[in-house]
Formats: structure tokens, sequence, C-alpha cells
């Protein structure tokens, strides 16, 4: 009976082993997983890099950062545009510049109502108020909008075929006050030759010319350039801007359009967010989260400044330090050996969320497992004979003086208690739905 007992002991002590065996880590597949990402991250870092590199230092610095004394240290003799982003800014319009769109479209129906009218009325005076009332109520009716301007050209007021404009009016928000000027006596030399400073009136022009606009104004006319830094007095203006302008026109006696002027707003951006976690819009997709094992979560109320955003693991993934990483902080990683605290690791199999490395489910090792139950399956197969003999030599002197039922009973029990550790070696889900 101490030999049965002393080996129902031991196997028991195998089944623990076993399990307490595969809760160790499986480290090497989080130090291949690890690599891969490494050099996912060393890719698309070396990618944004590149892009760094081709915007001037300060632009650079200010953009990252929203200092204004970034500008102070570069001289300019023009503005500054970030021409990349032109092309997604009429894609997908960013919601901030609804309300001046739409500001765009009425002053641009205005002014052609208003030209049809004193086609009838000739009184030029009453137009160049309303033009002026028109662009001070438009700076004034939207904290937004920095400037408005009106350009009427010649042929508005002559009905002539005259390639010059006329009047220019313009209206700036300088602090807490709108500042009106009559720009009408310099409008035909800043106007002559095409630059970065005019090409939105020269734009619409040669589509009416080629015929690729109408006499109505609509959203699908309007020009949007990208945002851009002013230049003023050689240094840059702290503030981000971008222009909205759309042409207006008559009709000609054979209803063909008859280009009359451009109307152009331009919008601050300085408290318009940019967010580099999203599909669209500017610097869409420009955030540096993994996102096999990351999410990029945007961070609000920073303004036109980038970088603002964190790294957040993913579920089934945990971070080694537990904190997610803001995108400013991840700027400092170097791109040859990006930081691998910058990582979510993938949590151990079974654990939807989890703090660390810590496994949450018991793995069974098959070779050990397979040893136990072979064990096993001898010390029953032993048992088992051990009664046979018993009962096959009932007549013996000794074993009926011992009893011939008490033995077989002992036996007997000693053979069931084999059965409970024989099931744990095997994965069944009976006691899952018992």
């Amino acid at each position: 009976m101490a030999v049965i007992r002393l080996s129902l002991l031991l196997q028991v002590g195998f089944v623990v082993c076993a399990h307490s065996s595969a809760l160790a880590p499986r480290t090497d597949e989080h130090q291949q997983l690890h690599h891969q990402q490494l050099h996912q991250q060393q890719l698309h870092h070396q990618q944004l890099h590149h892009q760094h590199q081709q915007l001037p230092r300060v632009v650079a610095a200010f953009l990252h950062t929203g200092d204004p004394s970034a500008l102070e240290r570069a001289n300019c003799t023009g503005r500054y545009e970030l021409s990349a982003l032109r092309a997604g800014t009429r894609v997908h319009p960013h919601p901030a510049a609804r309300p001046a769109l739409h500001a765009l479209t009425f002053a641009a129906g205005f002014l052609r109502m208003l030209l049809r009218e004193r086609e009838r009325e000739r009184n030029l005076v009453r137009d160049l108020e309303c033009c002026r009332a028109l662009v001070r109520g438009v700076v004034d009716g939207d904290a937004r909008i920095h400037r408005a301007a009106v350009v009427l050209d010649a042929s508005a007021f002559s009905g002539s075929a005259a390639q010059s404009p006329r009047v220019f009016l313009q209206a700036t928000r300088r602090g807490g006050e709108i500042v009106l000027q009559d720009l009408s006596a310099s409008a035909r030399d800043f106007f002559r030759n095409e630059t970065a400073d005019t090409e939105w009136y020269h734009a619409h022009r040669r589509k009416t010319r080629h015929g690729d606009e109408g006499h109505v104004a609509e959203s699908t006319h309007v020009k949007w350039s990208a945002p851009f830094l002013e230049c003023e007095a050689g240094s840059f203006v702290p503030r981000w801007l971008l222009t909205l302008s759309t042409g207006f026109h008559g009709m000609k006696p054979n209803l063909a359009p008859d280009f009359r002027g451009v109307v152009r707003l331009d919008i601050s951006l300085q408290d318009v967010d940019i967010d580099q976690c999203s599909t669209d819009g500017w610097f869409a997709g420009t955030h540096r989260c993994n996102l096999t094992s990351m999410e990029c979560l945007p961070i609000p109320g920073n303004g036109f400044v980038l970088d603002k955003y964190k790294c957040q693991c993913k579920r089934g993934f945990y971070h080694p330090s537990r904190v997610a990483i803001n995108g400013v902080k991840r700027k400092a990683v170097s791109i040859q050996d990006p930081a691998g605290s910058s990582l979510c690791l993938p949590c151990q199999d079974g654990c939807g969320h989890c703090k660390d490395d810590t496994p949450c489910v018991a793995h069974g090792e098959a070779y050990l497992r397979i040893a136990v139950l072979a064990f096993q399956g001898i010390c029953m197969l032993l048992d088992f004979i051990s009664m046979v003999v018993l009962y096959h030599f009932r007549r013996n002197k000794s074993i009926r003086a011992s009893g011939l039922v008490l033995l077989e009973a002992i036996l007997f029990g000693a053979l069931l208690l084999y059965f409970p550790v024989s099931l744990l070696s095997f994965n069944f889900a009976l006691f899952d739905l018992m």
C-alpha cells in the first residue's frame, strides 16, 4: 500500500510540474515580432525624414512647435506655400472652411446680380459702396476670415473687352478692427504679371477664356490654395492662411459667360487642428504609429501644429512602459536606431487585455503529458494484474488470512484514484459544460 500511495503522489507531482512549465514566457516569438516592428518603423521614419528635409528649417520648426519665435530668424521675399497639400485640399475640403465657402459663393452671387442690375441703372458710386460694404461684412461675419477682396474687371463697367482690373477692394482683420483698403489705383500694375500673389485672379480668367467656368458661382468652381505663410517687411507672419477664390460672370449676347471679376477670402488656420491620424485632409496618415500594434489618437486643441497625437496600444498588445507615446516625444527617436520603447508587444495567447508579458492561460506540454499518461497506464495495468493475481490465488492461506475482499477493495480503490489524474492529461471540454 505504501508503494501504491507513493506512486500516486509522484504522478500528481508530475502533472503539477507540467502545468507550471507551460507558464514560462515564449521570448523567441516576441523577439522576432519585435525585430519586424523595428524594421517597419525604420523605413517609415526614413520616409518622413526625407519629407521634412524639403521644408525650410524655420518653417518646419514653426509647423512642429507653433512657436512664433521660430520665424524671427528667417528672411523672406514672398509667401511660402505648402504646395504638397494643394491637391488634398480640393478633394477633401476641411470642415473649418465650410462657413467661409458659403460666404464666398454668396458674395459671388450677390456681385453677379449687382452687375446685372447695373446694366439697367448705371450708378458706379452706388456699386462701389455696395462692394465696400460686402467685403467688410464678409470679414465681420466670420471670425476665422482674415481677409476678403473683390476684383472687378474693366468689362464689368465699360462693357468692353479690356483685359485689366479696374476695382480692387480689400478688407483685412487687424487686431480688433477691420481695415478697408481701396487698391484700385495700383490694380493694373499689381495684376499685370502672374505671380504667387496674383495667381488666384489669373487662374479664373484663364478658365473663363477656355469655357471651363459657367456664369453661376458654385462650390465646384472654387479655387483652393494650399496653406501658406505671408511675408511682410522681409519676415514671415506667424499665421497660416488658406485662400478661397471664385470668379463671377455676366452673359454675352450669345449666352457665353463673360468674366466680370473675382472674390477672394483668406482664412486663418491657427486654431484649426491637424489630424494626422485621419485618412483624408491635411497631413493625413503622416503619424508615426505602427498600425500593426498601435492606434493613433489625435490630441485636440493645439491648432495648426504637427505631432499633436499619441500612439496607444491596440487591444491584445501592451507597452513596456505602460504609457501612450506622444507624437512630440517620438520625434527625438533616432532614424538609424528607433527606440524599442516606442513599440507595443503582443499579449500572451488568450489575453484580451494585459499590462505585461504575464501569461493568462496555461499551455500544456505534449511530451510531458504523454509521459505522465504512459506511467499512469502502466500503474493501472499493474493494479489490475494484481487484482487478477489475488483472485487467482484466493485459496492461499496468507491471502485468506488477510481478507480477499479487503485486498480487492483496496486495489479497486487505488484504480479509481488513478482516473482523475489520467483525465487531467486530456483537454476535455466536458468540465466546462458541467
